[in-house]
């Protein structure tokens, strides 16, 4: 596979876990769900974050996915 094919299936699936961890986040609030295994609470979403940006930094800094 290409690089540039992994970096946008990676970018889409960023994207799409970013929009729902914030949906999910939003539900809580919303819902006026507090505590139990449906919270989502914010640090959840800044864990969820952190690790998608580690990721990116991650395909940032590593040789392999840079462009010929």
């Amino acid at each position: 596979m290409k690089t540039r094919t992994v970096r946008g299936i990676i970018n889409a699936v960023t994207w799409m876990l970013v929009g729902m961890v914030l949906m999910a986040r939003y539900h809580c609030i919303s819902m006026g769900i507090t505590s139990g295994f449906n919270y989502v609470g914010w640090d959840t979403v800044a864990y969820i974050l952190g690790g998608l940006a580690a990721v990116h930094l991650l395909m940032w800094f590593d040789p392999t996915f840079k462009e010929q």
